[in-house]
């Protein structure tokens, strides 16, 4: 069928990126990120509702980042900016691995359909483990769900233990996801989305990361 011919080609292209991205790794690494970002494009086209939140997350894990970087020590800082870069560019990789039917759901998930949903994590360990060299980056992307008291998934880890990595895309993600649009919900506002960031200060999310979550918001930005 021609849809069945449409899917076979995205996915020998997909394929196809994903072993460039194992060769520019080793090859340069301004080609590396170009192909990473033709990833993240791949990941967006399945997801109609998400269209430009990987680059939002992005933006906004570096911004917490900086911050961040002025509240505490973060050892080897030029690997940990480009490793949360990358990290964040791919955190949804796994939704390659979820059918377009429930991702553009137009209504809430069901409990099983829910299930299949937090499979992406793994899904993206799956993908990118092959390339050595991302040890920190795909452990992030694995963790990204994680809550500091431990109620995440997938693995249930808390606190320290959830690389720090993941902890600030998990806030990025969560303020990004409040603000936009999705078929069974309108958009929190930015004041209230940052105030549901700050009540789950703690609980879902690691406390210093909202601290400096908060002050890229600061002085009127």
């Amino acid at each position: 069928s021609l849809v069945g011919s449409e899917m076979c080609i995205r996915d020998r292209r997909n394929a196809s990126l994903f072993e460039n991205l194992r060769l520019q790794l080793e090859k340069n690494q301004k080609l590396f990120l170009q192909t990473i970002s033709a990833l993240a494009e791949a990941i967006e086209a399945k997801d109609k509702y998400t269209i430009g939140h990987t680059e939002r997350v992005v933006d906004l894990s570096l911004k917490i980042a900086y911050q961040l970087r002025k509240m505490r020590k973060i050892k080897n800082w030029d690997k940990f900016e480009r490793d949360l870069k990358v990290a964040a560019l791919l955190h949804d990789i796994g939704k390659i691995g979820i059918p377009e039917t429930v991702l553009n759901k137009p209504v809430s998930l069901t409990e099983e359909e829910w299930k299949f949903i937090k499979k992406h994590p793994l899904i993206g360990v799956e993908i990118l483990s092959p390339i050595k060299n991302l040890k920190e980056v795909i452990s992030a992307i694995k963790y990204h769900h994680e809550r500091y008291d431990g109620g995440g998934y997938p693995e249930g880890i808390k606190g320290k233990k959830i690389p720090l990595i993941a902890a600030i895309i998990a806030v990025a993600d969560a303020y990004d996801a409040m603000i936009s649009d999705r078929p069974y919900r309108k958009a929190l506002s930015s004041n209230r989305a940052k105030k549901e960031i700050k009540r789950n200060k703690g609980s879902q999310f690691h406390p210093q990361v909202v601290e400096a979550f908060l002050k890229v918001f600061s002085n009127g930005r």
